[in-house]
Parts: C-alpha cells; sequence; structure tokens
C-alpha cells in the first residue's frame, strides 16, 4: 500500500467512530495534459464497481464547473442524478449509496484531483460531519502534492528514456505508446481477479514503456538490423533484460526514486517481460505463476503490439490472428 492509501484507511477508521454512515471515501486525480479524471485511492465498508476506471472532465459538467470555481458540492439525494448517462454516477447509484460529498483538490491554483464521501443513508452531510471532511480533505491534497511531486519525476524519466529510444528508431517510440496502452487495458481487465489497486493498475501503465530500456546498451548494427539475427546476435540482444534491470538501479538512485511506490514492479517488467509459461523464456527460465503478474501483462501487450505491426520482414497479423497465437503460447 502506499502512504495515501494507508492514510485513506485510517483517515476512515477514525471518521466513523464518529459518522458511522460513512460507507466510502476516495480520491480521484487529474491529468491535465489528457483532461483525464481517474481513480486513484479508495477505502470502502463493502466492495463496489467504483475503480479502474477514467472519463474526461470537461464531459462531466457537474464535476467540472466544481473544479472551475473550487467549491465543495453536497449532495443529500443522489436520486437526483438518476437519468445522468454518465457511467460514475451510475456506478454510484448501482453501489447503493444515496448522498454524497466532494471536494476538488486544488494545489497552487491548478487542480489535482478530487476528494470523495458516500453514504448509503440520504440526509446525512451537514454541520460537524462537512467540517470534518474539510479537515481531511486538507490532509489529503498535502500527501497528494508530495506524491504527485515525486510521480513528476518518475514520469520525467520515463519520458526521457522514451524519447531516447524515439530518436535511435522511430518505430521503438510508437511501438512504447500502443503496448502501453494495451498493458493498461489488460490490467484494468484483470484488476478484479488479481485484486489489483488503482493505484498498481496505473503503475503498471507507467512503467510498462521501459520494458526494453536495456535495448539502449545493444548495438545498432544488432537493434537496427533488418535481418535475422545469428545465434551470437540473438544471445546478445536477450541481455538486453539485465542490462535494463542494472540500469534502472542505477537510475532509481541517481533520481532518488527508492522511496516510490511499486518500484520492484518497474524491476519485474523489465527483467521478466521475456519469460515464458513453459520456462523456456530468459534470463531466468521462470515458470507459470512464478513470473511476476505485471511481466506477464506486459509481455501480452508486447507480443500482440508486435504481431499485429508491419515490419520489414512481415505483414501485420490480424488481431484475431494475434489472439490465437497468444492462447496458442498460453497453453489453453
Amino acid at each position: 500500500q502506499t502512504d495515501i492509501q494507508k492514510k485513506l484507511a485510517s483517515l476512515r477508521a477514525e471518521l466513523i467512530k464518529d459518522f458511522p454512515f460513512i460507507h466510502r471515501i476516495a480520491l480521484a486525480i487529474y491529468d491535465a495534459g489528457r483532461d483525464i479524471l481517474q481513480t486513484y485511492s479508495y477505502d470502502e465498508e463493502t466492495p463496489s464497481n467504483l475503480r479502474n476506471y477514467e472519463a474526461v472532465l470537461s464531459d462531466c459538467t457537474s464535476l467540472h464547473k466544481l473544479s472551475v470555481c473550487g467549491q465543495e458540492r453536497v449532495i443529500n439525494d443522489i436520486s437526483v442524478f438518476d437519468k445522468s448517462k454518465h457511467e460514475h454516477s451510475r456506478l454510484i447509484r448501482k453501489a447503493g449509496y444515496q448522498a454524497s460529498y466532494t471536494m476538488p483538490l486544488i494545489i497552487e491554483d491548478q487542480l489535482v484531483g478530487f476528494f470523495f464521501a458516500n453514504s448509503k443513508l440520504k440526509n446525512v452531510f451537514h454541520g460537524e460531519v462537512i467540517k470534518r471532511l474539510r479537515l481531511i480533505t486538507m490532509v489529503l491534497t498535502l500527501l497528494l502534492a508530495r506524491d504527485l511531486a515525486r510521480l513528476e519525476v518518475l514520469k520525467s524519466t520515463v519520458e526521457s528514456i522514451k524519447m531516447m529510444s524515439h530518436h535511435r528508431d522511430s518505430e521503438t517510440g510508437e511501438h512504447l505508446s500502443r503496448m502501453s496502452s494495451y498493458s493498461l487495458l489488460i490490467a484494468r481487465q484483470l484488476a478484479k481477479k488479481y485484486k489489483l489497486t488503482d493505484v498498481q493498475v496505473g503503475y503498471i501503465y507507467l512503467y510498462s514503456p521501459l520494458h526494453d530500456v536495456g535495448k539502449l546498451m545493444v548495438p545498432d548494427s544488432i537493434l537496427l538490423k533488418k535481418g535475422a539475427l545469428t545465434k551470437k546476435e540473438f544471445e546478445r540482444m536477450k541481455r538486453h533484460t539485465i542490462a535494463g534491470s542494472d540500469l534502472t538501479d542505477k537510475l532509481v538512485s541517481v533520481y532518488q526514486l527508492s522511496n516510490m511506490p511499486y518500484i520492484p514492479m518497474l524491476s519485474n517488467i523489465i527483467r521478466s517481460h521475456h519469460e515464458k509459461l513453459d520456462g523456456s523464456g530468459y534470463p531466468d527460465g521462470l515458470e507459470g505463476n512464478d513470473i511476476p503478474l505485471e511481466a506477464r501483462i506486459v509481455a501480452v501487450a508486447d507480443i500482440f503490439d508486435a504481431l499485429t505491426s508491419k515490419r520489414p520482414y512481415k505483414k501485420a497479423w490480424t488481431n484475431d490472428e494475434a489472439i490465437a497465437e497468444l492462447e496458442r503460447q498460453s497453453g489453453f
């Protein structure tokens, strides 16, 4: 768990001592570059489907207005949104929530996200409970500001490496963009089965473009070779997994990222994305569930994009052909 996840849990635990009707509190973060609001962290009394999704903020009329005015919103009867077509409103109602409190999180005049509190009872958000929620919002805004500052350093590192890869091989840069999107889609589909949190899914998406960082150490004569690699060249290419893992350790040290959440997940992706379920992969010959889930997700995204992309030595496979090949490799 990240500090914010732990803090949300402890805050709600304290909150329900005085206000037992607070059945859920949550944070969503805002990506201004994409105008995307995405679920981030939450603590709830009973499991719901209010996780692992995102929405365009400008399409969410009421939330967009809140972000502009910077004011809180109290709705003590959510049935007023029964006719809303937005996914969030539908999921809130499906989860049985009857009332809500919403506060935009503003840091240096910039929207960074929203805080939500929900109850399965109507007409509960007023007086002392609102005062307490305002204090909680202040605490979470400070914690989020710290986390986002560290995350920006990590994102900048990722983008720098992606730029280096793109300048060296434009197809590699485009591949990274596509396969990271595929990784996100796969992770979201598997989130419920493997109990992945919103934060974990987000980091798989963030880390996935670094899976082949070790190829920066591979000579151009091998990496950019148009024809098939010789056995010796292929053995050299395979070492990019270990080289990437070593390089990542250095980057984590240089940029002081060791306290970032899920750094081991990054290492797993880079080192293990060429492992295979039958143990014939590399560099460690891992089998089945011994291969970290995040590495398996990225491996599938990587293979799918490779198969469905045109190369000098092959035509692009159809999606159906690529999926059939992935199923064959999985043994199902």
